[in-house]
């Protein structure tokens, strides 16, 4: 059966070339949100570590307002702790066009125990004399590249609505490469940005035999509304938790477009079958099984999935690295400043993902090799169309429970916080859709042919398609399936935003 399948692809090598290019879409994108996914979490991860330096634990302002800072000296007298340092972290600009995480220490407290975040001076030595002039800052090396400034020149930072010029007395040796970071005086920083009396955070050392658990106790009976305390733990999944929404909407619009893909798939074999079946009435009258049949069809749908798969995994690992280098991990969200992250390839995802694509082809071919394997050799050697009697109406049964129990679905409650219902409802009102297309066509050129047509083309083709639904369906599908995933594209681009 070879000889069909290089004819075939030769006759009309466009639609060859587009079920190949649709199936290895659905895979780069794939492919791509994995390795992106990836990247953000591997980020996350580290400015977790980056921000946190050493402490034990952390209380954190559940808000940019802060908390008040009576809080710290309570927390210096609670038994099991040995050291508390008071942290002032805000949102900044440096330069005027770089993002930056700004911290105000007590240089002496944050010595003991955050000592990765302190400063060191051009000439290697680490002063903390140099922290209470209130015009110092100290910067990572990513934030000295991104704002273009060199140690001993001035700096403009900007943040909650006040600006100051600092100079930039050294770098920062501990904090790895990516992270934007710089730190100034906690007196400075209060009294420069309008924070007097507020904190953001209070890093904790603990003793060396104290009980973690009767500690966090003790410190959670002490906390005011709006801070709350945390571990490097909790941090990560409170990370995990804010992006993993973010995470997996991506993975569904992937699926979706990789679901779209198989709809293709879907309408090129079924356009081809239906051209084909004089052919395969011949060699079925020639000796052919019924699972010959099914085989040619499922071969020449599994030749496209490998093929787009292939292009696919590639096209995915170009599309992952050309958008960590231009917008980030985050995807030009602003979560990760500084540095270009890197992108690791994952051969097992690869081959997942290629096997996916595979499948969709295979899903994409099995309703044509069904018609392939169904066909009468008599009827179709005479070459009469549509399978289907044109005198039965199509029926709309499967598609009504399809698009009412989608319509259902969509009312769901999420589950741990995601929409796993609402995405099967998408699904179901995509499969929906498309399940009423022979009705909807028959009806739409019921409506045509009630007038009168003087263009005889015109007139022909729309009997021709009144008589096969099925054909004029299959032309549709692959609209309906390309018009939804733009739809839900668009709708969760404006909800992110």
């Amino acid at each position: 059966m070879r000889w069909m399948i290089v004819s075939e692809w030769r006759t009309y090598p466009s639609r060859t070339v587009i079920a190949v290019f649709a199936i290895a879409i659905g895979v780069a994108l794939g492919f791509a949100v994995h390795l992106i996914n990836g990247s953000a979490l591997s980020e996350f991860d580290r400015a977790i570590q980056t921000v946190s330096g050493d402490a034990d634990l952390q209380v954190h302002a559940t808000s940019i307002g802060g908390f008040g800072e009576a809080l710290y000296p309570q927390l210096t007298r609670v038994p099991g702790i040995a050291k508390v340092s008071p942290v002032v972290e805000l949102n900044a600009q440096a330069a005027g066009h770089t993002p930056l995480t700004l911290l105000g220490l007590d240089v002496l407290s944050a010595a003991a125990v955050t000592p990765r975040l302190l400063g060191r001076r051009s000439d290697g030595r680490h002063d903390p004399g140099d922290y209470f002039s209130g015009d110092a800052i100290f910067l990572s090396a990513a934030a000295l590249q991104a704002s273009g400034k060199r140690v001993g020149q001035s700096i403009d930072v900007a943040s909650m609505g006040h600006t100051f010029r600092f100079r930039i007395l050294g770098d920062l040796p501990a904090i790895p490469a990516g992270q934007a970071l710089g730190v100034i005086d906690i007196a400075a920083a209060q009294w420069r940005f309008g924070e007097l009396g507020k904190l953001q955070r209070l890093d904790l050392r603990l003793a060396a035999n104290a009980d973690k658990t009767q500690v966090m106790s003790a410190i959670s009976a002490l906390l005011p509304v709006g801070a709350e305390l945390v571990t490097r733990h909790s941090e990560e999944q409170r990370s995990d938790g804010l992006s993993r929404a973010y995470r997996v909407n991506l993975d569904m619009l992937a699926l979706m477009a990789l679901l779209t893909g198989g709809f293709l798939v879907y309408s090129a074999q079924s356009l081809s079958v239906a051209r084909r079946r004089p052919q395969f009435a011949l060699v079925r009258v020639l000796g052919l099984e019924r699972r010959g049949l099914v085989a040619q069809v499922f071969v020449e749908s599994l030749l496209v999935g490998v093929l787009g798969s292939v292009v696919g995994i590639f096209l995915g690992l170009g599309l992952a690295a050309t958008a960590l280098h231009l917008l980030g991990s985050d995807l030009g969200g602003g979560y990760f400043t500084g540095g270009t992250p890197k992108l690791a390839f994952a051969p097992g995802a690869a081959m997942a993902f290629g096997a996916l694509g595979v499948a969709a082809s295979l899903f994409g071919a099995l309703l044509p090799a069904r018609d392939a394997a169904r066909s009468q050799p008599a009827l179709a050697l005479k070459n009469l169309g549509d399978n289907v009697d044109p005198r039965v109406n199509p029926g709309i049964k499967l598609a009504s429970a399809f698009l009412i129990l989608g319509t259902l679905g969509s009312f769901a409650p999420a589950v741990k916080g995601l929409p796993i219902f609402g995405y099967v409802s998408m699904a179901l009102l995509l499969a929906g859709g498309i399940a009423i297309m022979p009705a909807l066509a028959r009806a739409l050129l019921s409506l045509v042919l009630r007038f009168r047509v003087s263009n005889v083309s015109l007139a022909l083709a729309a009997q021709r398609l009144w008589g096969a639904p099925s054909q004029a369906a299959i032309a549709l599908s692959g609209i309906v399936a390309s018009t939804s995933l733009m739809i839900a594209m668009a709708v969760m681009v404006e909800q992110v935003s």
